[in-house]
């Protein structure tokens, strides 16, 4: 069974979003999900939209990262996406807060799991 895609960490981010009340950060706050990487380490990304009034350049949530050197197969890395679906469920509160730019220490985002 494939996991999930950055894609599908968006949609369900939006729908949780929504869930909670806040379509305007669904709709107008969250731009994407995207891969970044600093040369060791990779890492799932929130965005929020370039317009969005707490807009800060160069800030994103991470919901997951892994070190570079211990994404040898495919596999590796939909764990890591997975780990990226499970705190955007986790972190929904901490990413709700995050758009709103209030005060808060964000929760450390999970390695991925060793490969098996």
């Amino acid at each position: 069974m494939p996991g999930p895609s950055l894609r599908t960490i968006e949609r369900e981010l939006r729908r949780l979003l929504r869930e909670r009340g806040r379509p305007d950060l669904a709709e107008r706050a969250l731009d994407r999900v995207a891969f970044t990487n600093d040369g060791s380490t990779l890492y799932v990304h929130v965005f929020a939209r370039p317009d969005w009034p707490y807009y800060r350049p160069g800030k994103a949530y991470a919901l997951a990262h892994a070190d570079l050197e211990g994404l040898a197969r495919c596999s590796d890395v939909r764990l890591l996406l997975e780990d990226g679906l499970a705190m955007a469920h986790d972190d929904i509160a901490s990413i709700v807060q995050w758009f709103e730019r209030w005060e808060f220490r964000q929760p450390g985002a999970r390695p991925a799991r060793a490969g098996g």
